[in-house]
C-alpha cells in the first residue's frame, strides 16, 4: 500500500520542469527515466495490440502517456519496459549526470498479480549514463475482474537509496528529461490502464499426445497416454472423451469416460492395449476424441499410432547386481578367513 501511495504521488507531481529536493538517506548520481515505456515494446496477448496512443515516433521509442490496453479475466498480459539512466545531454547543466545504481518498482490499484523479470526492485548499477536494461513485466487479470472495470499500473525506475535498497521515496533528480534532437520528455514513472473485457466463451479442449508409442511384446497392459488440456484459466471443465483403437494389437478398444480437468491444467488419460501375443513389428491406431458438455459442442481429436517392438534385454550385471556380488564375495571370504585363523589356533 505505501508503495502505491508514493507512485501515484509521484505520478500526481510530474510536471514540466520539476526538480526535486533530494530527501534524506537518498544520493543522486545519474537520472532515472524509462526509455521504453508501456506503449513501445507491447508483447501481449495474440489478438490484443495496444491501441493508438501518445507514442513518440509511432511507438519505437517514448512512452509517456496514460497507455491504455485491454485483456480478459484469467489473462497475462506481457510487456517489457526498458528502465534507464538517462543521457547527460537531456539533463540541465549540473543535474545528475554519473553512473548509478538503479532499480524497477511497480504498483498497481486492484491488487493484481504483477510478476517481474528481474524481480522488481533488483539493483542495476549502470555504466553511466544513457545506459539501460530490459524489465520484463506480466500483469496477470484476476477471474474474479469484473468487465468493464480499470485498473492503473504504475511503473517507477527508482535509486538505490543510502541503505542499499531500492527506494521509490528518492523521487527524482530532473523530470521529464528532455531529448534535445525533439524536445521529447522521459519520465521516470509510467501509467498503464487495463480495461477489463467481457469473459470469452469457453474454449475448445486440447489434447496432447506422443506421435507413436511403443510398445515391446508380452505386454498385457501396454498403456498409452493422452494428455486433455483446459485452456481456460478460470473454470475447471469435465471432458468427455471416447478412445478407439483397430484392435491389431490386442482386442480392439472402444472406451468412453469422462475427467474433471482443473483450469489451465491437463490431466491424463490411457488407451490400455495387450500386446500378450502380438507380432512384432504390428501397428495400431488409437483415435481419441473429446469434448465438452454442452452447449458448445467444442471438441479436439488426435491419432496416435502404435508399433510392437521387441522386448529389450534385461542386463543380468547391472551395476547394483555387480556391487551385491563383491559385497557378498568379500563378507564371504571374511568368514572363511576367520574360521581358518580359529581352527589353527
Amino acid at each position: 500500500m505505501k508503495k502505491a501511495i508514493l507512485l501515484t504521488l509521484g505520478i500526481l507531481l510530474v510536471a514540466s520542469g520539476i526538480v526535486w529536493a533530494q530527501p534524506p538517506g537518498c544520493t543522486w548520481e545519474g537520472d532515472p527515466s524509462f526509455r521504453f515505456g508501456w506503449g513501445a515494446l507491447y508483447a501481449g496477448w495474440p489478438g490484443y495490440a495496444p491501441p493508438p496512443g501518445n507514442y513518440h515516433g509511432g511507438g519505437a521509442a517514448g512512452q509517456w502517456g496514460q497507455d491504455t490496453t485491454w485483456g480478459v479475466p484469467g489473462q497475462s498480459l506481457v510487456f517489457k519496459v526498458g528502465p534507464y539512466n538517462s543521457a547527460a545531454s537531456w539533463l540541465p547543466t549540473g543535474y545528475c549526470k554519473a553512473a548509478d545504481t538503479l532499480c524497477f518498482e511497480i504498483a498497481d490499484n486492484l491488487g493484481w498479480t504483477l510478476t517481474c523479470n528481474p524481480v522488481a526492485g533488483t539493483l542495476y548499477a549502470l555504466s553511466g549514463p544513457g545506459y539501460l536494461w530490459t524489465q520484463n513485466v506480466t500483469i496477470t487479470i484476476p477471474c474474479s475482474a469484473t468487465p468493464g472495470t480499470y485498473d492503473r499500473v504504475i511503473g517507477t525506475v527508482a535509486y538505490m537509496n543510502n541503505a542499499g535498497d531500492c527506494d521509490v521515496a528518492c523521487g527524482d533528480c530532473a523530470d521529464p528529461n528532455i531529448r534535445p534532437a525533439d524536445g521529447f520528455n522521459y519520465y521516470s514513472n509510467d501509467t498503464l490502464w487495463v480495461r477489463v473485457e467481457p469473459i470469452p466463451p469457453p474454449p475448445a479442449p486440447v489434447i496432447l499426445q506422443d506421435t507413436l508409442t511403443l510398445v515391446e511384446q508380452g505386454q498385457t497392459q501396454a498403456y498409452v497416454p493422452f494428455s486433455l488440456c483446459n485452456d481456460d484459466q478460470c473454470f475447471s471443465v469435465t471432458m468427455g472423451y471416447n478412445i478407439k483403437s483397430k484392435g491389431h494389437v490386442g482386442p480392439a478398444l472402444n472406451v468412453t469416460s469422462t475427467k474433471a480437468v482443473p483450469a489451465g491444467q491437463c490431466v491424463d488419460v490411457y488407451g490400455i492395449l495387450d500386446a500378450g501375443v502380438t507380432a512384432i513389428c504390428t501397428y495400431d491406431t488409437l483415435t481419441i476424441i473429446a469434448w465438452t458438455p454442452s452447449p458448445g459442442a467444442l471438441y479436439d481429436t488426435c491419432v496416435q499410432i502404435v508399433h510392437v517392438v521387441e522386448p529389450s534385454a534385461v542386463p543380468l550385471f547391472t551395476v547394483p547386481v555387480v556391487t551385491i556380488l563383491v559385497l557378498a564375495l568379500i563378507l564371504a571370504g571374511a568368514v572363511f578367513m576367520r574360521r581358518r585363523a580359529v581352527s589353527r589356533a
